[in-house]
């Protein structure tokens, strides 16, 4: 025999979500941003580092999965597109509430937010789970929807 042949192999994959462990609520305390920012405090509360939460929402609008995307500094928290939608798709998520903390407590957006909130909204609409809102928790909460800075997409 000639030259032994070289065969190329893809690998074959299943892509799964691991549920780690939930987290108790009750279903109709998650319909505004009041509420979610009054959830996603008790899982903030004891933070000395920004967290960038991702809740997916059923096409009823009802939270069905929530992801810490990013543990970043004491002043900021990073996560691509690809992240954050990561977990949206492998929930069959309609569409996503962005939640961060400010350590500050002050819940006013930087200019960093306020970037990442359009990139999210701009990715979320092409792939067809829209960015419902980017609440950020601190001694209160600042809502991007409620504030008239998200424009497309359903309400939480």
């Amino acid at each position: 025999m000639g030259k032994a042949e070289v065969k190329n192999y893809v690998p074959f994959v299943r892509v799964r979500m691991v549920r780690e462990r939930e987290l108790p609520y009750a279903m109709e305390e998650i319909n505004g941003p009041e509420k979610v920012a009054a959830f996603t405090r008790k899982f903030l509360a004891e933070a000395d580092r920004e967290y960038l939460l991702v809740l997916s929402m059923d096409n009823a609008g009802k939270l069905t999965a929530i992801e810490v995307v990013s543990i970043g500094t004491v002043n900021a928290a990073l996560a691509e597109p690809r992240e954050i939608f990561k977990h949206a798709i492998l929930a069959n998520a309609t569409g996503i509430v962005m939640v961060h903390n400010h350590t500050s407590g002050r819940c006013v957006p930087s200019s960093e937010d306020m970037e990442m909130t359009k990139r999210i909204e701009k990715a979320g609409n092409i792939l067809g789970i829209p960015l419902m809102d980017h609440i950020i928790v601190g001694d209160g909460y600042f809502s991007f929807r409620t504030e008239g800075l998200l424009v497309e997409g359903k309400e939480v």
